[in-house]
């Protein structure tokens, strides 16, 4: 196999909060056999490999074809983007029926025809910080075309929840979008991690920029 053993080992450890005896308790090895792993000096046998996979492991990118995957099957029109220079990952297949043209931008940088509330959400320098620093769970938006596409006049209103979540190092979000009237008020919520993890609900409360989704 090619996979560089000590990285993924360390990087499953410490994704799951473990210290190094933790996850030798859990394997059934010594801890010193953990930290060979670790420093490349050795590899996990075929068994632990499983072990590691049953555990919930999963290779480098795979988490993503998964997710990729089910955004792609989504019945809501749905997008999967990598938030530098908002590179579009994958779409579903109601967004692309919202914007034939969506699927001629997977892989390509949005922030060119950015417009509108996410025009607005990506000139936000205190929020971009915020999501960057993993302040910020989500963004709750209300909006209507966001790129200027040539379907750009007849894209309706939308509240679309935008997820924030880091893997292997990189930003990633997940949009979400559910149609509303034509006449809802536009603009976007920030929804902090305290608020989920203090269990509130704050998706309603006003934004910065005076608007909430309804």
């Amino acid at each position: 196999m090619s996979e560089n053993w000590g990285d993924l080992v360390k990087r499953y450890r410490v994704r799951h909060g473990l210290t190094q005896e933790c996850l030798a308790a859990v394997l059934g090895v010594a801890q010193r056999t953990i930290s060979r792993w670790e420093r490349g000096q050795d590899r996990p046998s075929l068994e632990q490999q499983k072990h590691l996979r049953d555990l919930g492991w999963e290779p480098p990118g795979l988490l993503l074809r998964s997710l990729a995957h089910s955004v792609e099957h989504c019945p809501a029109p749905r997008a999967l983007s990598r938030t530098q220079k908002l590179t579009l990952q994958a779409v579903s297949r109601p967004a692309i029926d919202k914007r034939p043209s969506v699927s001629e931008w997977i892989g390509r940088d949005l922030a060119p025809i950015a417009c509108g509330v996410l025009e607005e959400i990506l000139d936000n320098r205190p929020l971009q910080k915020s999501i960057a620093s993993r302040e910020i769970a989500c963004l709750v938006t209300t909006t209507r075309s966001v790129l200027q596409t040539a379907e750009h006049p007849l894209i309706g209103a939308y509240c679309t929840t935008i997820t924030y979540f880091f893997h292997e190092g990189t930003l990633y979000s997940d949009a979400i979008a559910v149609p509303v009237a034509a006449d809802a008020v536009l603009g976007y919520t920030a929804v902090s991690m305290d608020d989920i993890v203090a269990g509130h609900d704050d998706s309603r409360r006003i934004g910065k920029n005076g608007h909430s989704c309804p």
